[in-house]
């Protein structure tokens, strides 16, 4: 996959062919009248969603997250954010539903610790994940349980002061994976297996048959910030990726203006 160039302000007309990953990124710390700005062209269901969380700060990123999912990919459907109606898989990934969505779009999303990344494409299966480097977390007990051997081995061979970004590493590839085929957990993530190497190339070196070989998908470790791992897997070779910096002051909520732009 070749990268265009690190995270760029997008321009006022946003054009995605069917060879391009666009990946956005955007922080979710925002002023309470920009969350409410952006909570009213979330759905009803969206609402109750927010709703549903016990802090409050947890109900702001949720909002803040989707209304920017919106405002993301009403550039590329040309409508409104509002008028954006989703549906869901078996495991919960959302979709455009399909008569809104006539030229074929995909996307993902993942948020944390008040990030969110979003990356959109077209015709193809597409995955991302994004974790906070939690400092408190002692990631060797975890990696007993989740890395293959393959990438236990690696692991541990590196010094422990870095095992902590190893493990994250490893970790957003596998869930990125696991989105993109749109089961989630439902796959044991000992079933994803990628390169032992965390210097380039970055390849799936296994994955369960049942649902893609593993020869077909591109895995793309994305730089998201200091304190941050995140990964791209998406269906194909050969792509071209560019990355997009949100502005969260400055989202218009109009498909016909600029989103993060000057």
């Amino acid at each position: 996959m070749d990268t265009q160039s690190s995270w760029r302000t997008p321009p006022e007309s946003v054009i995605l062919h069917n060879d391009e990953v666009h990946v956005w990124r955007s922080s979710l710390e925002m002023l309470p009248s920009h969350v409410k700005t952006l909570k009213r062209i979330l759905s009803a269901d969206e609402l109750n969603r927010a709703d549903r969380f016990y802090f409050q700060k947890d109900s702001d990123d949720f909002i803040a997250a989707r209304g920017f999912l919106r405002s993301i990919l009403s550039k590329y459907l040309g409508i409104e954010p509002g008028e954006i109606l989703f549906c869901y898989g078996p495991y919960g990934k959302p979709e455009v539903a399909e008569k809104i969505d006539e030229k074929s779009l995909r996307f993902n999303v993942a948020h944390s610790h008040g990030l969110a990344i979003y990356a959109v494409t077209r015709g193809r299966n597409i995955g991302v994940d994004l974790e906070y480097l939690r400092p408190d977390l002692v990631v060797e007990d975890i990696a007993e349980q989740c890395v293959p051997p393959g990438e236990t081995a690696s692991f541990k061979a590196h010094p422990h002061h870095i095992r902590q970004r190893i493990f994250f590493t490893y970790w957003t590839r596998k869930e990125a994976c696991l989105k993109a085929l749109g089961v989630g957990l439902a796959l044991d993530l000992n079933r994803v297996e990628s390169s032992a190497a965390i210097a380039e190339p970055r390849n799936i070196h296994n994955i369960d048959e049942r649902y893609r070989k593993a020869s077909l998908w591109t895995l793309k470790d994305l730089d998201a910030g200091s304190g941050y791992a995140a990964a791209l897997a998406i269906e194909g070779h050969g792509l071209q990726l560019t990355c997009w910096n949100i502005d969260p002051l400055n989202v218009h909520l109009s498909s016909g203006r600029p989103l993060g732009g000057p």
